[in-house]
């Protein structure tokens, strides 16, 4: 009996368990908003000068087609070189500044947050080229693994607490270190077992999906109820770090279960026929595919797939939906426009939400920021992978729900949620937190598979780059207009607001704007229903 260890299935688990941890440490500047105050006061900026640097790494985000484009011309391993080198660069110098190390001006400060953002694109493309290889050019497996990077702000909260106990997020050193060395190390290791893996077409992500489907529900859960539920709030900080990796690394226990069966077995058969000897049929080798191969052919779900398009579709000019779609095709087409707005009234308004939980959880008297934003990153990872369970369930033509209605149902909870803020009690902000958390991943998530599907893969980063130019554009416009009616109502308090009517006037106004976002969604849903139900 030959080793399962041996077979390049298991090979397989084993990537994909580095590749989900290294998405999972990937955004290490995920935890900006939680640190707001604390860098406002550790830089001596104000408050909107901060939300000028969190919008600067939201900004380098959006240059992922870099990455993309690089891939054509570049080995797996540099892109992630690249990324890995520029996460270094942009948090060490935030690190050597609030050290005392050096003086960068606020102008470079926006640089290097702007480069510790961009770090991300190029960390997460690796990833995605090396699940899309891995698994037989199946984007769903490829945006899975993508979900975990949700998981970075859980991740990284908890091994500051692992650290430093419950007030180690107090340490902006602490944290900017891990933001270094956590992807850098974690990146050499996965990269090692890639380079030492054979990566093959023969592992099938339609038996492989389920269970990593599952394994990232496990994942979700235990994010999620690591926050909300007692016992796991008193188990220690380093039983809590080992727990959430274990969690998180579960695929690689695949083959490890696997490779004590098969001792078990072998053992077990020893001692019945010990003069047979055991003989197991081998797989075929199959063909090696690497990255070109990728750019060169389209799979059942590659990433150069689009949607066919029938005749009498919806055109856009001269060209229809499905189609490729240039930059002028794109911003003269009604659908491109709806897009745009859905993504302001729905993702974007999480962003900024979430970047704004400091301030509002202190307003209200609950110093719990971090415990907050650890629920609202995974209850995010939940929605994402819901979007892709979705997708999944679509391909294999056993959905009964299409995408474009998934984000008016979406919407509809993501706008009570904003209004129930309001006058809400620490629970009901909990609870708020979560919806608004869940509802704009799966928004976010699903969106990046109707641009693709609408307007061409092709161009699908630089297009879904395009539509995510409003989260930057609305952390600075949304985060200043809550620094305004927070000031207001801190008028003779030293700055400092308390109660309901802080951001009254903000969730109002949130609130209002997600309900415009579930009236265009519902056009959009019109427009583009008679394509999906062609397709």
């Amino acid at each position: 009996m030959s080793s399962p260890l041996s077979s390049k299935s298991q090979l397989s688990w084993l990537t994909l368990g580095g590749i989900v941890l290294l998405q999972s440490v990937s955004v290490a500047s995920s935890l900006y908003p939680a640190y707001s105050t604390i860098l406002g006061k550790k830089f001596s900026i104000s408050q909107r000068q901060v939300f000028d640097l969190i919008a600067a790494v939201e900004t380098g985000k959006l240059f992922e087609w870099l990455p993309t484009a690089a891939a054509d011309h570049l080995p797996q391993w540099a892109i992630l070189l690249i990324g890995l080198l520029f996460g270094i660069v942009g948090h060490g110098v935030q690190y050597l500044y609030v050290a005392e190390k050096i003086q960068p001006s606020y102008w470079q400060l926006l640089l290097i947050c702007l480069l510790a953002g961009n770090s991300v694109c190029w960390i997460q493309t690796y990833c995605y080229f090396a699940a899309l290889t891995n698994f037989n050019k199946s984007k769903n497996m490829a945006v899975l693994t993508s979900c975990y990077a949700s998981l970075g702000r859980t991740v990284y909260a908890s091994l500051i607490e692992g650290i430093q106990g419950k007030i180690g997020f107090q340490n902006l050193s602490t944290y900017f270190l891990l933001s270094c060395f956590a992807p850098a190390s974690v990146g050499l290791v996965v990269v090692l077992i890639v380079g030492s893996s054979i990566l093959t077409e023969h592992t099938e992500a339609t038996d492989v999906f389920p269970i990593a489907f599952a394994m990232a529900v496990a994942a979700g859960v235990y994010a999620m109820l690591g926050n909300t539920v007692q016992p796991s709030k008193n188990m220690s900080s380093q039983l809590q770090v080992i727990t959430l990796t274990l969690v998180i690394i579960l695929p690689i226990a695949v083959p490890l279960v696997k490779a004590a069966y098969w001792l078990a077995m072998v053992r077990w058969r020893t001692k019945i026929t010990p003069e047979l000897p055991c003989v197991v049929a081998t797989e075929n080798s199959p063909s090696i595919v690497g990255v070109d191969g990728l750019d060169e052919e389209a799979g059942e779900d590659g990433k150069k797939e689009g949607v066919k398009v029938d005749e009498g579709m919806e055109k856009v000019g001269s060209v229809e939906l499905g189609d490729e779609h240039g930059v002028k095709n794109l911003v003269m087409s009604l659908n491109f426009w709806l897009f745009f707005w859905v993504n302001a009234c729905g993702p974007m308004l999480g962003v900024v939400y979430v970047n704004n939980l400091p301030r509002i959880s202190e307003s209200y008297g609950y110093y719990e920021a971090l415990s907050l934003v650890e629920v609202f990153a995974a209850s995010g990872f939940c929605g994402r992978i819901f979007s892709v369970l979705i997708e999944e369930c679509t391909r294999r033509g056993s959905s009964m729900l299409s995408k474009p209605a998934s984000i008016v149902i979406m919407m509809i909870p993501m706008s009570i949620s904003f209004f129930l803020l309001i006058n809400s009690n620490k629970t009901g902000l909990y609870i708020s937190t979560g919806v608004i958390g869940a509802c704009s991943g799966a928004i976010r998530e699903i969106t990046t598979f109707k641009i693709a599907e609408l307007f061409g893969p092709q161009n699908s980063v630089v297009n879904q780059n395009m539509v995510l130019t409003n989260i930057p554009i609305g952390t600075l416009l949304f985060g200043r207009l809550d620094a305004i009616n927070y000031k207001t109502g801190a008028d003779g308090n030293d700055g400092i607001c308390k109660g309901f009517e802080c951001h009254h006037t903000t969730f109002i106004i949130w609130g209002s704007i997600s309900s415009v976002g579930i009236i265009l969604s519902l056009i959009l849903h019109l427009r583009t229903r008679k394509f999906y139900s062609s397709g």
